[in-house]
C-alpha cells in the first residue's frame, strides 16, 4: 500500500518535471540574449574588448545561472539513458564556465564590497556544482564510459575552476588597479588643467568668453582618452589574467567540438529523461550562448595580443613576465595588516595568525602562478601573431600609398593614455578610434538641436530680463528673500504666460516645449557649476514647479488655463496672481513660529518658495506694465525675459561642458565625457547665438549665479556701461543704461 502511495507520488512529480525543464531553459535563453546583447553593442561601438552593459556579475545574473545550473545540480533525475540526456546534464558546467569568462570586465564597475559579496555568491554556485558532480561521478562510475568521464565531465569541470580561480585573482586587484589608474589620471590631468586654464582666461588670467568651439574639442579630447583608455571595465577586459581565461575556454571549446564531431554523437537523439523534450531546447540553447561567449572571449584575447605585438619584439622576456606590485598588493595588505581584528591574550590567537599568514602566503603565491602562467601564455601568442600582425600591417600600407604616421595632434593625445605598470602601450589604431567616436558623438549632438529654443533665443537682443523680472522695490513678505537660481524665475515667468487670457493653444504649447528645451541646458549649467549649497533647495523648487506645470498646466494646484477666464485682461491676472502667492506665503508665516526656520529660506517649504518667487515677480512685472499693453505685448514681453534670462544662463555653456569632463569617479568618468561631448554638438547654434550679444566682465565664477548679473544691472549707468565687454555695441550701452 505505501508502494503505490509512494509510485503515485513520484509519478505525479515526474509529470511536472518539463516544467521545470521549461524554467531552465527559459533562464538560459535570458543569460544567452545578455551575451549576445553584449556582443552586439560591442560591435557596433566598435569595441571589441566587449564591456559588459547586460552581462554583469550580480545578484540577478547569478540567480539566473542557478536556475540554469539545475540539471548538473539534479542527484535524483536519471539522466544516462540518452546521450542528449548525458550532454544536456554536464555541457551545463562549461556554459557556466564561458559566462563567468564572459562576466569578468564587468568587476571593474564595482567597488570592494560588491566585488567581495558577488564573488562570494559565484564560489557558492560553482562549490555547489563541483560537490554535485564529483557525487554523481563517484555513484555512477559503473555506468559511464571512462571516455564520456574524461570529455563530457572533467574537461568542463577544469575549465569552470579554471574561471573560477582567474577571476578570483582579477577580483583581488581591482582596487589596487583603481587607485594607479587614479594616481596617473591626477598626475595627466595637472597639465590638462594648466592647458585649459589659459583656453578659458587667456594669458592675462581674465575670463576668455570668446574661445573657439575647435579649441574646446581638442582639449576636451585629452579628457576623452583618459577616460577611455582608463575605464575599467576595459583594463579589466586588456589583463593578462582574463585574457588567459578567455583563451582557455577558447582552447577548451575546440577540444569538445572536435571530440564531438569525431564521436559522431549528436545531441538530437531522443531525450528520455522526467525533462522531456525541454532537454533539447536546453542543450541547443546553451550551446549557443557557449559558442557566442567564445567568439567574444576569442576577440578580447585578439585584441589583447594586438597590442601586445608592437611591445613584444621590443621587451625582452624577463621584461614581459615581472610580476607587478598591484597584483598582489591587495593580498600583502590583507597577510600584513591586522587591522579591525581585536587580538586578545589568549595563546589561541597566534594559531589563528599564524593560519592567517600561512593561507594568505599560500594565495599570494598562486597569484604570481596564474599572473606568471598568463603573461607567458600572451607573450608567446603575442609572439606567434606577430609575424601576421607585421605581414598585413605592411599590405595596409601599399594599399593606401601612404605611411602611417603620428600627426601632431595624436602624439599629442597619446601621452594622455593611461597605462598600469607592464601594460603594452595602446597602438595609434586605437587612439585614432578614441578620437572618431568622440567626433561622432559631436555629430550625434548635432542632430538633436534644441531648434525651439533657437527660435525662443532669438528674441534675446540683449540680457536686460535679468534686471527687470525682479523688482528690489517691492517689499519680501519674510525676513529675507531666498537668493535666485536661473531656473526659478524662467519657470515663474512662464507660468505667468500661460496664465495669460485670450492666449492661442499653438502659442502656449511653443513656449512650453522652447522653455523644456532651455531648462534642461540651464540645470546643467547649474548642476555641473553651482557650489552653493542654499541654491540646491531652490533648484528643487523650480524642478517640482515646472513638472506640474508642463503635464498639467498647474502652479501650484491652480489650473493657470481656467482659473483665470474671469479676468478682463493681463494686469487682473498679474494682480490675482501676486494675491494668490501672497496669500500662500503669508498662511507659511502665520504658522511659523520658530524665527530661525523663518529666516532660512532652505527651511521653507517648496510650495512657499515658489509662492514668494511669484509674489515677487507679478507685481515687478506690474510696476512695468502701461495701460495700453495688450495681451499679445505682455506675452511678447514676457516671452522676452524669458529669452534674456535664459540667454544669460547658458553663455555659461562651454564652461559647463569642460567641467563636465571633471570626473574623478573611474567608473562614471567615460560616461560624464561622452555626455559633454554630446552637448557640446547639440549646443553648438545656441552658443553661438549668445556669444553674439557678449556678456559682462565677469569671471567664469561668478558668470554661474544669476544674482551676480543682477548686481550688473544695479549699478550706476557709468559702473553698468563700464563693465559690459568689447563686443557690445554703441546701441546695446543705450538700453543697458536706460533699462537700467
Amino acid at each position: 500500500m505505501d508502494y503505490d502511495f509512494d509510485s503515485a507520488v513520484q509519478k505525479q512529480l515526474d509529470e511536472a518535471m518539463p516544467w521545470v525543464g521549461l524554467y531552465i531553459a527559459a533562464a538560459s535563453a535570458v543569460c544567452t540574449l545578455a551575451i549576445a546583447a553584449d556582443a552586439v553593442n560591442g560591435f557596433r561601438q566598435k569595441k571589441l574588448w566587449f564591456p559588459c552593459k547586460y552581462t554583469s556579475l550580480n545578484a540577478a545574473s547569478l540567480t539566473v545561472l542557478a536556475v540554469a545550473m539545475k540539471l548538473p545540480m539534479d542527484l535524483n533525475t536519471v539522466m544516462i539513458k540518452s546521450h542528449t540526456d548525458s550532454v544536456a546534464k554536464f555541457a551545463s558546467i562549461f556554459f557556466l564556465s564561458t559566462t563567468v569568462s564572459n562576466f569578468m570586465p564587468s568587476l571593474g564597475s564595482m567597488n570592494d564590497k560588491e566585488v567581495l559579496a558577488n564573488f562570494i555568491g559565484l564560489g557558492i554556485l560553482v562549490i555547489a556544482i563541483m560537490g554535485n558532480v564529483g557525487i554523481q561521478i563517484i555513484e555512477l562510475q559503473r555506468f559511464l564510459k571512462r571516455g564520456a568521464v574524461i570529455v563530457d565531465i572533467m574537461i568542463p569541470s577544469v575549465v569552470m575552476l579554471v574561471s573560477l580561480t582567474t577571476c578570483m585573482s582579477l577580483a583581488v586587484t581591482v582596487s589596487t588597479m583603481k587607485r594607479g589608474l587614479k594616481s596617473m589620471y591626477e598626475e595627466k590631468q595637472k597639465p590638462a588643467l594648466e592647458e585649459e586654464e589659459i583656453m578659458l582666461c587667456g594669458d592675462s588670467g581674465e575670463a576668455n568668453y570668446n574661445f573657439k568651439i575647435d579649441d574646446q574639442r581638442r582639449h576636451m579630447m585629452k579628457y576623452w582618452v583618459m577616460a577611455e583608455s582608463s575605464n575599467p571595465q576595459f583594463v579589466m577586459a586588456r589583463s593578462v589574467v582574463c585574457t588567459t581565461s578567455a583563451m582557455i575556454c577558447g582552447f577548451s571549446y575546440f577540444i569538445l567540438a572536435s571530440v564531438s564531431i569525431l564521436d559522431g554523437s549528436t545531441p538530437n537523439a531522443p531525450a528520455k529523461s522526467a525533462y522531456g523534450i525541454y532537454t533539447k531546447w536546453i542543450v541547443h540553447i546553451q550551446a549557443t550562448g557557449q559558442l557566442i561567449a567564445i567568439i567574444v572571449a576569442m576577440l578580447r584575447w585578439f585584441t589583447v595580443v594586438m597590442c601586445r605585438c608592437s611591445s613584444t619584439s621590443s621587451n625582452s622576456f624577463k621584461t614581459e613576465i615581472n610580476i607587478e606590485d598591484y597584483w598582489i598588493q591587495t593580498l600583502k595588505d590583507w597577510r600584513d595588516g591586522f587591522s579591525g581584528l581585536e587580538i586578545g591574550a589568549n595563546r589561541w590567537w597566534k594559531y589563528v595568525l599564524d593560519v592567517k599568514w600561512c593561507v594568505l602566503t599560500f594565495c599570494i603565491g598562486l597569484q604570481i602562478f596564474i599572473v606568471l602562467v598568463s603573461k607567458i601564455l600572451v607573450f608567446f601568442s603575442a609572439m606567434i601573431v606577430s609575424p601576421f600582425q607585421f605581414f598585413f600591417s605592411h599590405i595596409k600600407k601599399l594599399v593606401r600609398h601612404a605611411p602611417d604616421s603620428f600627426t601632431d595632434a595624436e602624439l599629442n593625445l597619446s601621452r594622455y593614455v593611461l597605462l598600469l605598470d607592464g601594460e603594452a602601450e595602446l597602438p595609434i589604431g586605437f587612439v585614432k578610434s578614441m578620437c572618431r567616436k568622440a567626433d561622432n558623438m559631436i555629430q550625434t549632438g548635432r542632430k538633436k538641436q534644441p531648434s525651439s529654443l533657437v527660435n525662443l533665443l532669438q528674441k534675446s537682443v540683449n540680457f536686460n530680463g535679468v534686471g527687470q523680472f525682479n523688482n528690489r522695490q517691492i517689499p519680501s513678505l519674510l525676513c529675507q528673500d531666498p537668493p535666485n537660481c536661473w531656473t526659478l524665475p524662467v519657470v515663474t515667468l512662464t507660468s505667468i504666460a500661460i496664465a495669460l487670457p485670450n492666449i492661442a493653444q499653438h502659442q502656449r504649447k511653443q513656449l512650453l516645449s522652447s522653455v523644456s528645451e532651455g531648462l534642461s541646458l540651464a540645470k546643467i549649467v547649474e548642476k555641473t557649476l553651482d557650489t552653493r549649497a542654499q541654491l540646491k533647495h531652490i533648484r528643487k523648487v523650480a524642478s517640482a514647479t515646472w513638472v506640474e506645470l508642463l503635464l498639467y498646466s498647474k502652479w501650484l494646484d491652480i489650473d493657470l488655463t481656467r482659473a483665470f477666464l474671469s479676468c478682463k485682461n493681463s494686469d487682473e491676472v498679474l494682480q490675482e496672481l501676486a494675491n494668490r502667492a501672497e496669500g500662500m506665503v503669508m498662511e507659511f508665516k502665520r504658522g511659523v513660529h520658530d524665527p530661525i526656520v523663518e529666516e532660512n529660506p532652505i527651511n521653507w517649504p517648496l510650495k512657499v518658495v515658489a509662492a514668494n518667487s511669484m509674489y515677487i515677480i507679478s507685481n515687478s512685472i506690474l510696476m512695468s506694465s502701461s495701460k495700453e499693453e495688450t495681451t499679445e505685448e505682455m506675452l511678447e514681453r514676457l516671452s522676452v525675459m524669458i529669452a534674456d534670462i535664459l540667454a544669460a544662463c547658458l553663455t555659461n555653456l562651454p564652461y559647463a561642458i569642460t567641467k563636465m569632463c571633471h570626473q574623478n569617479s573611474i567608473e562614471k568618468r567615460e560616461k560624464r565625457v561622452r555626455e559633454a561631448f554630446l552637448l557640446l554638438g547639440k549646443t553648438e547654434k545656441v552658443v553661438e547665438l549668445v556669444r553674439q550679444q557678449g556678456r559682462p566682465f565677469l569671471d567664469n565664477d561668478k558668470a554661474t549665479y544669476i544674482e551676480e548679473w543682477r548686481a550688473v544691472f544695479q549699478h550706476d549707468e557709468v559702473a553698468s556701461a563700464s563693465t559690459w565687454s568689447d563686443e557690445c555695441n554703441s546701441e546695446k550701452y543705450l538700453d543697458i543704461i536706460v533699462d537700467c
